[in-house]
């Protein structure tokens, strides 16, 4: 089982320092539409799902791998405590599951932002994806989407965006 800290050991981490304040990332990483705007080019955004009709809290995410190998994840936030955490999980078929915390501290004006994903449980299929190779790649997934969410808040449309984000609620 997973633990409960969001710092213990990871099966698959990356962190950044990201130009801007631990609210203006909680709000922009809430709403799981704006992840589309984090993903390179192994990554597809299928669909993204709002239980309350406003934040989008679930979805579907297509990830390809070298060799061609995809994996297609239903995802779902779990646990959310502004400006701080953000807490979820990513499941492939009903074998594999796994814990996806976004971990958010201030740092002199800057966030440091720790993306972590603890594996909970994997089919052997994924194990052994997991074992050639599959936990360095998504290490370096990790750091490009980390990279990503950097230029994505340094942009000048972001301060307009987190303003809306704060105003409805988030």
């Amino acid at each position: 089982m997973a633990s409960a800290d969001p710092e213990s050991i990871a099966d698959v981490e990356a962190a950044a320092l990201v130009q801007a304040t631990p609210e203006e990332v909680f709000d922009f990483l809430s709403d799981l539409r704006n992840h589309w705007r984090m993903a390179d080019r192994f990554v597809e955004v299928v669909s993204v799902e709002a239980s309350d009709g406003m934040h989008a809290d679930g979805g579907r995410v297509r990830v390809r791998g070298p060799l061609g190998l995809g994996r297609t994840a239903t995802t779902q936030v779990a646990a959310a405590r502004r400006p701080r955490l953000i807490i979820g999980t990513a499941e492939i078929g009903g074998r594999t599951r796994a814990r996806v915390s976004w971990t958010l501290g201030g740092r002199l004006g800057s966030t440091r932002v720790r993306l972590a994903a603890e594996i909970e449980r994997a089919s052997p299929f994924d194990r052994l994806l997991l074992a050639l190779g599959g936990r360095w790649w998504l290490r370096r997934l990790f750091a490009r989407t980390l990279d990503h969410l950097a230029r994505e808040l340094a942009s000048p449309s972001m301060a307009v965006d987190s303003a809306q984000a704060g105003r409805v609620g988030v």
